[in-house]
């Protein structure tokens, strides 16, 4: 990860991932659906991103990852308001899952999500050695 000066500093992402050696792993949306398909959280944006987090995990590790891998991550939420008014336990709930591991991160506002009652999906691209 590298944070170029010039840049404003980043809080909980980096400016660049640069990748020079292994596996590139495309990982698709994962929005907040447990094992059986069921909307974990329905109406708490929180519960939601650390279900999506535990899926970031599951997905990388199937690939033979883990979550450290992760390049770049795609987060896409309903509503950015709530995205910043949870921030802290969505902040606690990735270092969780990531540790102090903070990838290129873009955050995109959408008006809705596949599933209704999704307010958050992220995908991501990860390298594994």
């Amino acid at each position: 990860m590298i944070n170029p000066g010039g840049l404003e500093n980043p809080v909980g992402y980096s400016h660049l991932a640069k990748i020079s050696s292994g596996r590139l792993v495309l990982v698709a949306g994962q929005a907040p659906f447990n094992a059986e398909g069921k909307v974990v959280g329905k109406g708490d944006f929180a519960a939601q991103f650390r279900q999506v987090w535990e899926n970031l995990r599951t997905a990388i590790e199937g690939a033979g990852g883990r979550p450290e891998d992760f390049a770049t991550l795609t987060m896409y939420v309903t509503d950015v308001k709530a995205y910043h008014d949870n921030r802290k336990e969505i902040g606690a709930s990735y270092r969780a899952i990531f540790g102090k591991h903070f990838p290129a991160i873009t955050l995109v506002q959408v008006t809705g999500l596949y599933n209704p009652d999704c307010m958050v999906e992220v995908s991501g691209l990860a390298c594994i050695d």
